[in-house]
């Protein structure tokens, strides 16, 4: 039988930690959650959980669990500026923890594993179309000369990989709308960026800064939710096709493409693939980051400004290369 009596005082007792990092990785940021406690080194975030929170009726002599969660640390742009740049730039304005402090965080989390998803999706594609390239550049006549060449490879499974990327890139634009409620009285969640540019113009001036911003991100948010909704419902003039490796009547082998046939979008050619999708995430990555900086201005004391400016992308640090370089100081009278 297992005595809880014990068990209880021994997880009440102090305790000493070893965290398990290579040789050279620098652990620089502890973040509490709900779901555990999270280091995020350089290289990597580990997930520390309590016996607690594994064993909470005291039934094993449960360990501290040291846990993988993302091979990938500051040193990421994915990182450092979601979870990392929320945490620092949220701190200025609210305490820890409080309901808006712990909200945004989780905001930024959401976001990072969106746009870590949607790289990995986009990664794994460009690697198959790499090794396809190569086994074909080998033995290029076969797949293009005489009157039945060899069928070329394809990359497996395109289609659930584009419209996979696809849905993500909706959920991360759902999850960008959740900074409003928080940051402002109104709630345009579920990604009604539509809504919310007709609210700026209307109370904050067409010319202000949320306005002119979401006016101007307005034209691809667009595109991609009327892509997804393509792909969802598709119509003889609204469908989205993806095109795999394939030969030309000119015998040249075109890559993997794809085409939204739309008229309001000029799309119906071939797209670019890989540059679409690189596209799409840095899109998603600035305007999370946009958003946040604007609507979060205004929450700090009439006496004390934010200030920031943008790092030129070749001046930003290796170990952490935030976009923004942000501080807090008191206006002068």
């Amino acid at each position: 039988m297992t005595d809880k009596n014990e068990l209880r005082k021994k997880r009440e007792a102090a305790v000493e930690i070893k965290f398990h990092l290579d040789p050279g990785e620098a652990a620089s940021h502890f973040i509490t959650r709900d779901s555990g406690i999270f280091i995020v080194s350089d290289k990597r975030i580990l997930r520390l959980r309590s016996p607690d929170a594994l064993d909470p009726k005291l039934e094993h002599d449960a360990p501290w669990e040291q846990s993988l969660y993302l091979p990938h640390g500051t040193s990421d742009p994915l990182v450092a500026r979601t979870i990392i740049q929320t945490e620092l730039l949220t701190g200025m304005f609210f305490p820890r923890p409080s309901p808006k402090f712990t909200a945004l965080s989780d905001i930024a989390w959401e976001i990072m594993n969106s746009l870590i998803s949607l790289r990995f999706i986009k990664d794994r594609l460009q690697k198959q179309i790499d090794q396809i390239c190569v086994l074909v550049d080998q033995d290029l006549p076969l797949y293009t000369e005489g009157l039945s060449p060899k069928p070329l490879p394809i990359v497996e499974y395109f289609d659930i990989e584009f419209i996979s990327f696809v849905n993500e890139t909706r959920r991360a634009l759902s999850t960008i709308s959740e900074l409003f409620p928080v940051l402002t009285q109104k709630d345009f969640t579920g990604g009604k960026f539509d809504k919310a540019l007709k609210w700026a113009e209307e109370e904050k001036g067409p010319d202000s800064v949320l306005a002119q911003m979401l006016r101007d991100d307005q034209r691809w948010i667009k595109t991609w939710i009327d892509i997804r909704i393509a792909i969802e419902h598709p119509k003889k003039d609204k469908f989205v096709e993806t095109l795999n490796f394939s030969l030309q009547p000119d015998r040249i082998v075109r890559l993997p493409t794809w085409r939204f046939v739309h008229p309001d979008y000029d799309m119906a050619r071939p797209q670019n693939l890989l540059t679409v999708l690189d596209t799409c995430i840095d899109n998603l990555l600035k305007f999370y980051e946009d958003l946040q900086f604007v609507l979060i201005d205004g929450h700090l004391p009439p006496t004390i400004k934010i200030f920031w400016e943008i790092i030129p992308e070749a001046d930003r640090d290796p170990k952490l290369p935030f976009r923004y370089n942000f501080h807090s100081a008191p206006l002068h009278p």
